[in-house]
């Protein structure tokens, strides 16, 4: 009996062993793909000099799921004052146009995450969603369903 259980034990070790060794090799490492995805948004020089931290929620079946801060149901100088503090200064005419160029480097930012995030070979689409912790941080209550997508325009 001692020697059933002795080579259960052998077996079980060289089992384990090759399952690490298998999994060590596997195209992705150890770590989850969404973490593999937010450290290279992180590690983008473009997208970590912009101050809104855009993340992946969720990767599922080559779908990332990706924050971003626009809602129709908050004033686009509000948000974009948080994104850029210097926004809500000076006169009328140079606030309508640091809010023009604010919102071209939002849509810019973003649309280079889409194709940051679309140029990996797991990656076949990228839906947006709302930060509702990020509005959350900054006082807004968001009512429970705002918007189901996201309107671009």
């Amino acid at each position: 009996m001692l020697g059933f259980i002795r080579n259960a034990i052998i077996l079980s070790a060289i089992a384990l062993a090759l399952l690490m060794l298998t999994l060590s090799w596997a195209p992705h490492g150890l770590k989850p793909r969404l973490w593999q995805l937010n450290e290279l948004l992180a590690q983008d020089q473009a997208v970590a000099e912009y101050p809104y931290d855009f993340r992946v929620l969720t990767f599922l079946n080559g779908v990332a799921t990706v924050t971003s801060p626009r809602a129709s149901t908050v004033e686009e100088s509000r948000y974009l004052g948080w994104i850029d503090p210097a926004l809500g200064r000076g006169e009328a005419s140079a606030q309508a146009q640091s809010l023009r160029v604010a919102r071209e480097q939002l849509q810019y930012t973003e649309m280079y995450v889409l194709q940051l995030l679309l140029s990996q070979s797991d990656v076949d689409s990228v839906v947006w969603a709302l930060d509702r912790a990020w509005f959350n941080q900054h006082g807004v209550k968001l009512p429970p369903q705002a918007e189901p997508g996201l309107p671009r325009g």
